[in-house]
């Protein structure tokens, strides 16, 4: 089992979670070579099995997100359109057969969804990662629904990924709530970019299996600190984005408050250093994808881009490299 800091190693510990070069690892016994070589294509084997699994799970959830959406908007509308005709109808009462055929007023246009910060939004029925803005469109990088070709590529991203945390933390417990992860992180990035969606479902059904894996994991290894991190990395990943969400809803959807959450749970649990790395890297890869899609052509001021992808990518290289970013950059465990 891969070592770790004690609790007793100060700066150490933010960095220096699990070691993969300990020196269990080293050895020079061809048996734990073997071993190691084992639990690699044993990984990426359910990497590909569980990718393969997920991704049109993920799309099947995807849609049917977007059909409750559908129905909720058109709820919204046939509710407004309600209310602005019993207005119309107070203030003219003898125009009241005529209120059905006057057009929007009061400066809100007719159909409009967008109201201020809160206004007509629910955010445990909430599944769209945009809110509904007037006039804007949606990339969908993806093609939606069956696609053997991204499935194929969803089974070999996540074999791959599940290859690469074995060689990093190697035969430990970590390796599993590591693995959920993932696993997650691949499937949401692809409805995202298929159906501007991260279905709520993913991300509920990977915190019942994260949160008391590594709650585990803190009790085999007697390092309970490490849940405080946890618990703090979600707390105040889930807040900020609630609030940006909540203020500036044409900014996020919600599905990226929920992805937040799940982001600073996992990684916090290495290090809450490891949590403000992984969202820095986001937000970055986030804008410099903008930027992309905007000089290519595809995308304008009003167009929603995919967040949870490069969400994802900051989460997934700061599992890898964050200790030697954070020593770089801090100082950490020098």
């Amino acid at each position: 089992m891969a070592h770790r800091a004690s609790n007793d190693a100060g700066p150490d510990r933010a960095v220096a979670r699990p070691v993969p070069d300990s020196p269990d690892r080293r050895s020079a016994s061809g048996t734990l070579l073997t071993v190691d070589t084992a639990l690699v294509a044993g990984m990426t084997l359910a990497g590909l099995v569980v990718g393969g699994v997920l991704d049109p799970v993920g799309q099947r959830l995807a849609e049917h997100s977007r059909l409750l959406d559908e129905r909720h908007r058109a709820e919204l509308a046939e509710q407004r359109e309600a209310e602005r005709v019993a207005r119309r109808a107070a203030r003219h009462p003898d125009d009241e057969d005529d209120a059905d055929h006057e057009p929007a007023t009061d400066g809100e246009p007719e159909g409009s969804l967008v109201g201020g910060a809160g206004e007509d939004r629910d955010p445990l029925g909430s599944e769209a990662d945009d809110p509904v803005e007037v006039g804007s469109s949606a990339v969908h990088l993806l093609p939606q629904g069956r696609s053997p070709g991204r499935t194929v590529a969803a089974a070999v991203l996540t074999g791959g990924l599940f290859a690469a945390l074995a060689v990093h933390f190697g035969a430990d417990i970590v390796l599993a709530p590591f693995a959920v992860f993932v696993a997650t992180l691949v499937a949401v990035s692809l409805t995202d970019l298929s159906y501007r969606l991260v279905p709520r479902w993913l991300i509920y059904g990977s915190v019942v299996l994260i949160v008391p894996l590594l709650v585990i994991t803190a009790a085999v290894d007697h390092q309970w600190q490490h849940l405080s991190g946890a618990a703090i990395g979600g707390a105040v990943a889930f807040a900020l984005f609630f609030a940006v969400w909540w203020f500036i809803p044409k900014g996020m959807g919600y599905g990226d408050v929920r992805l937040a959450g799940l982001i600073g749970i996992t990684t916090g649990f290495l290090s809450l250093l490891h949590t403000y790395l992984a969202f820095l890297a986001g937000f970055v890869l986030g804008a410099v994808f903008g930027v992309a899609m905007m000089v290519a052509g595809s995308s304008g001021r009003k167009t929603r881009i995919p967040f949870a992808p490069s969400l994802a990518v900051g989460a997934i290289l700061t599992i890898f490299y964050g200790a030697h970013v954070a020593q770089s950059l801090f100082g950490a465990g020098s």
